[in-house]
């Protein structure tokens, strides 16, 4: 949410000032608002999640301190980044003269965001494509040599990995702005109210757009590197039980019961069509029975990702309808079935992004570290973290929900018509 308000809030401001239009200039005033609630409780919460991954990956994050510490040392780097312009921003938003040298701060603010979000994903690439020391060793002694900190941050899978999560993140944070946009729009009666929110839903919509063509073509590539790199969790993603063939079909759905497909739709030759990037004569990887079973990630992250793709195309061809109905002048923002598949699409875009996760992280199982570490290696045994692993989980669980209601509270906490109809405050955002 972080990411996808201030690219939200830096559009806003500029479209304010280049248009002296009131409406955007509040918009940008209220997100800023939002910007610092999500600042704030990403940096608490990322402080509860450091403590997660010690307390209960303990032999996990002994290599990681060995190995990929560098990834978070630049992470602290863009987080300082960020506080800093920041501060700036928000408590001296009147105290530029030229108003488009405040709305530059945007940039560094955004850098220092989306760079935390970079550098925790590169560490995550590493897992799926460790590097930077000597991994034979490690299996067969349990030591660790050859160390090459800087290696890790740029292991193999980094680049795909990287190219795929920023557009989705960026996507389901503004499709749920948008959706709630479009839904304050339909329950609001008064005129500035609905403008107010229509040129929210134009800005969200805009940028969605690009998002979703952004995230469509790294979706490949991230599966091409799949093929490359992880061909095991490609095979268990395609449901490939035999697989090393052409014309291999494209399975949707279904599961395997005694060494067989069950469920599933064929589609013939499309995998190699899709995974040859045209070619459907391309070889795909070997397929599940070359692998031992006991090396089999749960076969549930097939079924995930079909949904993943199928939301994706869902959310895509909304979109279209949206720039179509845009291209013909129909104002899809203020058409009222638009605005309301709009708040749904949004729910869809976030539970998207999350079920990339899931099939992402449950994909490489049993692995932690792929093909060095297991999960029951790196994992804290002991019944007594029992209580703060639950503890966690509920944290989180509450302070989602909680974090977007409050979030949603600051933003209208007054009326649209009162706010654009004053003179602008000396302090800027007001508290």
């Amino acid at each position: 949410m972080s990411i996808s308000t201030i690219v939200v809030l830096s559009v806003a401001e500029y479209l304010g000032i280049r248009y002296k239009d009131k409406y955007y200039d509040l918009l940008a005033k209220r997100l800023a608002k939002v910007f610092t609630i999500f600042f704030a409780i990403g940096t608490a919460s990322g402080i509860v999640m450091a403590a997660e991954l010690v307390i209960l990956f303990p032999k996990f994050f002994t290599v990681v301190a060995a190995v990929a510490m560098v990834p978070f040392y630049l992470e602290i780097f863009a987080f300082f980044t960020e506080t800093i312009f920041l501060i700036i921003y928000i408590y001296y938003w009147d105290a530029f003269k030229n108003r488009m040298t405040h709305w530059a701060l945007t940039f560094f603010i955004g850098a220092g965001t989306l760079g935390s979000a970079m550098f925790i994903v590169m560490v995550n690439a590493w897992m799926n494509t460790p590097n930077g020391f000597n991994i034979s060793v490690f299996e067969s002694t349990g030591q660790i040599t050859d160390v090459n900190p800087w290696a890790a941050v740029n292991s193999p899978s980094f680049l795909s990995e990287i190219a795929h999560v920023v557009p989705v993140t960026l996507l389901a944070g503004t499709m749920l702005m948008g959706g709630y946009f479009a839904y304050r729009y339909l329950i609001s009666k008064n005129q500035d109210d609905r403008i107010f929110y229509m040129k929210g839903s134009k800005i969200t919509a805009a940028l969605s757009m690009a998002y979703v063509i952004l995230a469509g073509i790294s979706g490949s590539l991230a599966a091409s590197s799949l093929i490359v790199n992880q061909p095991l969790k490609y095979s268990a993603l395609e449901l490939n039980l035999l697989g090393g063939r052409r014309f291999e079909p494209e399975k949707l759905f279904g599961t395997i019961v005694n060494g067989k497909i069950v469920g599933a739709i064929t589609i013939p030759g499309l995998q190699s069509l899709l995974a040859g990037t045209g070619n459907a004569s391309f070889v795909v990887p070997k397929g599940l029975m070359y692998y031992p079973m006991n090396l089999w990630p749960p076969l549930i992250v097939h079924t995930m990702f079909d949904l993943m793709v199928l939301f994706g195309i869902l959310i895509g061809l909304y979109l279209l309808a949206y720039l179509v109905m845009w291209a013909v002048r129909k104002q899809p923002y203020s058409n009222k079935w638009m605005a309301i598949l709009f708040p749904i699409f949004g729910i869809i875009a976030m539970y998207t992004m999350e079920d990339g996760w899931v099939v992402d992280e449950v994909g490489r199982q049993p692995w932690i570290i792929y093909n060095v570490m297991y999960v029951y290696q790196a994992a804290n045994t002991s019944t007594s973290m029992i209580g703060p692993g639950i503890a966690m989980m509920v944290f989180y669980t509450i302070l989602i929900p909680v974090s977007f209601y409050f979030s949603a509270r600051v933003f209208n906490r007054e009326e649209v018509s009162k706010e654009v109809n004053e003179s602008p405050s000396a302090t800027g955002v007001n508290f």
